[in-house]
C-alpha cells in the first residue's frame, strides 16, 4: 500500500504550496519517486544528497516557496544536514521527506537503517513521522492534514526547514492487491477535496516601529542602511524610498535584489562595499576611534 500512501502525501504537499520535488534516488524511496512520476509533478533528480540539498535551498531562496527534498533511508538523510542548517539560519522554506525502514527493522543491524526521529534537531521548524501505510480513512486524512501543517510551518511566520519521515515495508512497488486498490480510490477521493494552503509570511513594521526607526536615524551621527538577502519577488521599493528620503548610504548585498532590479538605482547605493571594507587604507580612515577606558 506504499504507492497510494505516497501519492496522497505528495499531492497534499503540492496542493499546500510545495513548488516541486528534488529527488536523491534510492531503494526505500521508490514509492515516493513512482508517486511523483504518476502525478506528473515537476521533479529534479540529483544523485548526490549534498548537491540536492543546496539545489533545493537555492530554489526556495529564489522563489520563496519550499521544494520537497526526497531521499532514501539511512545515512542519505544525514547528508542533507548542511543545507538544512543553512535553510534554518537563512529562513528559507524547505520540506525534507525521508524514506525509512519499518519499526521491526530498527535496532537489529539492518542495512541503511538509523534513528531518523528528529534527525535534524533544533534546525528543523517541525517534525512528523507518518508511520507505515494504513488504509483507514482517519489515517489517510491524517497524512493530508500533516502535509498541509508541515508546509504551513515551513513558510512562516519564521520560514525554514521541516522534516517528514515516511517508513515503508516491502514490497515497495505496487502489487495490484484489492486492499491497495481500495486504498488508492480513497486517497484519490481525498485529493479532490481542498487542502489548506499557507501564504508566505509577510513581515511588516507598524507605524510606531517606523516612527522609532526614523527618530533613531535622525539622532544618529553616522547612520547607515544595510540591505540583506531577499527573495526574487520581494518588494524592495520601500528600501530604496527610505534611502532616498534619508539621504543615507545604502550597502546592498548581492542577494538583496537591489543591485539588479532593472530600475533606477537607489540614491547612495553601494553594491561593492565588500571591496571597500577589504581595503586597509579606506577602512582605517573611517574607523571610529575607541573611547578610552578610565584606569582606576
Amino acid at each position: 500500500m506504499n504507492l497510494p500512501w505516497a501519492e496522497l502525501l505528495l499531492a497534499s504537499l503540492k496542493g499546500a504550496g510545495c513548488a516541486d520535488l528534488v529527488v536523491s534516488p534510492g531503494s526505500r524511496s521508490t514509492p515516493l519517486v513512482m508517486a511523483a512520476a504518476r502525478l506528473g509533478l515537476a521533479c529534479h533528480v540529483l544523485v548526490d544528497e549534498r548537491v540536492a540539498g543546496f539545489f533545493a535551498l537555492g530554489r526556495g531562496r529564489a522563489s520563496g516557496r519550499p521544494s520537497a527534498l526526497v531521499c532514501t533511508s539511512g545515512t542519505a538523510a544525514a547528508h542533507y544536514l548542511p543545507a538544512i542548517i543553512e535553510a534554518s539560519l537563512a529562513r528559507v522554506p524547505l520540506v525534507v521527506v525521508t524514506a525509512d525502514r519499518p519499526p521491526e527493522l530498527h535496532g537489529c543491524a539492518a542495512p541503511q537503517t538509523i534513528d531518523q526521529q528528529h534527525l535534524y534537531g533544533r534546525f528543523g521548524r517541525g517534525f512528523v513521522d507518518l508511520g507505515v501505510p494504513d488504509a483507514a480513512e482517519s489515517a489517510l486524512r491524517g497524512v493530508r492534514r500533516r502535509a498541509a501543517q508541515m508546509v504551513a510551518l515551513a513558510m512562516g511566520p519564521e520560514p525554514g526547514p521541516v522534516h517528514i519521515n515516511v517508513p515503508a515495508r516491502k514490497p515497495l512497488e505496487p502489487t495490484g492487491s484489492a486492499e491497495e486498490t481500495r486504498m488508492a480510490e480513497r486517497a484519490l477521493a481525498l485529493c479532490r477535496e481542498p487542502v489548506p494552503r499557507a501564504a508566505a509570511a509577510v513581515v511588516q513594521a507598524n507605524e510606531d516601529v517606523i516612527g522609532e526607526i526614523a527618530g533613531a536615524l535622525g539622532r544618529a551621527r553616522r547612520a547607515l542602511l544595510v540591505a540583506g538577502p531577499a527573495p526574487l519577488d520581494a518588494p524592495v521599493g520601500p528600501v530604496a524610498d527610505l534611502a532616498r528620503a534619508s539621504g543615507l548610504p545604502l550597502l546592498a548585498e548581492l542577494t538583496s535584489q537591489l543591485r539588479f532590479s532593472g530600475q533606477e538605482p537607489a540614491p547612495g547605493l553601494c553594491d561593492r562595499f565588500d571591496l571597500l571594507l577589504r581595503a586597509p587604507g579606506w577602512r582605517s580612515a573611517r574607523r571610529r576611534p575607541r573611547a578610552r577606558t578610565p584606569r582606576w
